[in-house]
């Protein structure tokens, strides 16, 4: 056995060299005064240079590390010479014999110092962290990319941790919680109480209730509710999360909620709208029911009315044959409401049969003019020329489109002033014909336009004494889009009205059956 004291503590620092470098770790020796390096075999090793290959100086260390890290390392070993640092480590590049830049982490102490006070020996390791670094790298590029994706998710995605006691707590929240609760992340993170202190009270309850089912059963946990955002506004939140069991008895969320107030707001206009087209096809069924009833007495009391009057047996006085000829007339006028009533609920109905046919449009015009010259002569009005071309020709329904027309001379007439005229034209324009009533009547209120055709809607003139009901125009109107047409209106108060019937050329034949929109 020797008798070399250090021979013991010489065993064991061989025995913890070895074990260090066979678990990868290179050990080395420093002298800052002489520059030497001793034992650093295994340190070129790491590079893949041989014993031959490489000077035991720090300075030849150097040249190895990159360009980029030299001045880090060098600050960093001088911080622990300073007494600011227990010991130095680092990580650089260092770049091995193949010309591969390594990511080596370097560890050192200074444990011995000489009388002045200057560093003799310094020992350390160098490992190779390469595939720990590039492992690092990865996974910070599969974080950024998560973050990425998250951020531009249009709701939140979060983790919420619940031990059981008292508040949960958010593990983790998207960027986007800005922009849908109008709050950083990290406020959520801070306080996990304060999504659920944002909940609408009536629906709290119920939203913590299903939260506890979903912690004590792990199923998944589905909220709709409300939530009071910072600044005030009231959003509705729609989310999911599946809940996962941790060895400490804590439930862990993983799970995501998005703004859905457009949404619920859609489905509520969807149901208002069901319950409107309800409500509206039930007044459309009454409508049409009561105008068939109404019908069969209105005749009957218009037919006596007709039979008192050519009764010559039993001749009327001339104050009875006056009385019985308002009776009558009365009852065309309602007739002719019940009529355009019936019309209009046809329309909506989509009951409105059209046969669309070539209409050589000038005789048919020449027939209503006609028609209407008692009416006109009436109310002291001139219908003038028509001015159209004698071959011009539409696409339309004769029966329907002579209704349209004797409807708008009729209003031309009716809402005139004495002397005044009625003009209707007809010409060729680019998408078709265009045929246009035009009065020198009262005129409408710009402002009113946007509302004449709507069903009942008389605008200024349900106060003016003349007679009507304000069916007409919105039959009208709806007539003449089922035959592919439009209807236009200009008007100058006190100057009179110009209404434009745009409607296809002629020929061909279709059959229309549809409904037609009254408001447009």
């Amino acid at each position: 056995m020797s008798n070399d004291s250090d021979t013991p503590g010489r065993d064991y620092e061989t025995l913890v060299r070895a074990a260090l470098i066979g678990a990868g770790t290179s050990v080395w020796e420093w002298n800052p005064q002489t520059d030497v390096l001793s034992d650093v075999e295994n340190d070129l090793n790491l590079l893949g240079y041989g014993p031959e290959e490489g000077r035991p100086t720090q300075q030849a260390w150097d040249q190895l590390i990159h360009p980029e890290d030299r001045a880090a390392n060098e600050e960093q070993y001088q911080r622990h010479a300073r007494g600011e640092l227990p010991y130095y480590e680092h990580e650089y590049r260092a770049q091995s014999k193949s010309g591969e830049w390594r990511w080596i982490a370097e560890r050192g102490r200074i444990v011995e110092w000489s009388a002045d006070g200057q560093p003799l020996r310094v020992v350390g390791t160098l490992v190779d962290v390469t595939q720990r670094r590039e492992a690092e790298q990865r996974a910070l590029a599969i974080a950024e990319h998560l973050r990425e994706t998250a951020r531009h998710v249009p709701g939140v995605i979060y983790q919420y941790r619940h031990s059981g006691e008292g508040d949960g707590g958010f593990c983790y929240v998207s960027e986007s919680c800005q922009e849908v609760l109008g709050m950083p992340a990290s406020e959520l993170m801070r306080d996990g109480g304060t999504l659920l202190r944002m909940i609408d009270p009536e629906y709290y309850e119920p939203t913590i209730a299903a939260m506890k089912l979903s912690a004590r059963t792990l199923t998944p946990w589905r909220f709709d509710c409300p939530l009071r955002r910072p600044d005030g506004a009231l959003r509705w939140m729609t989310g999911t999360s599946t809940p996962h069991r941790e060895h400490g008895g804590a439930v862990l969320w993983y799970g995501y909620f998005e703004d859905s107030t457009e949404v619920h707001e859609l489905q509520l206009a969807r149901q208002s709208a069901a319950m409107a087209q309800a409500a509206n096809q039930a007044k459309t069924e009454f409508l049409s029911h009561m105008s068939h009833e109404l019908r069969t007495p209105l005749n009957a009391v218009m037919g006596f009315a007709q039979l008192l009057q050519i009764d010559e047996s039993d001749p009327l006085s001339a104050n009875q044959r006056r009385r019985v000829a308002l009776i009558h007339e009365a009852g065309a006028h309602l007739l002719q409401m019940i009529g355009e009533l019936l019309d209009l609920t046809r329309i909506e109905s989509g009951h409105l049969t059209l046969e669309c046919t070539e209409v050589e449009l000038p005789a048919l015009l020449a027939e209503c003019m006609a028609m209407l010259n008692p009416l006109a002569d009436t109310a002291s009005v001139r219908l003038l020329p028509i001015e159209a071309r004698s071959t011009l020709t539409v696409h339309a329904d004769a029966t329907r489109l002579r209704q349209v027309v004797l409807n708008l001379v009729c209003n031309a007439i009716k809402y005139n002033r004495p002397h005044g005229t009625v003009r209707v034209q007809a010409q060729s324009v680019t998408d078709g014909v265009v045929v246009r009533v035009i009065d020198t009547g009262v005129g409408i209120a710009k402002a009113q336009l946007p509302a004449l055709g709507e069903p009942f809607n008389r605008l200024d003139q349900r106060h003016s004494g003349i007679e009507g009901t304000g069916i007409g125009l919105a039959v009208t109107r709806c007539l003449i889009q089922l035959m592919s047409g439009r209807l236009e209106v200009e008007s100058t108060v006190g100057e009179g009205s110009t209404f434009s019937i745009f409607l296809p050329e002629g020929p061909s034949t279709t059959v229309v059956t549809q409904s037609a929109s009254l408001s447009a």
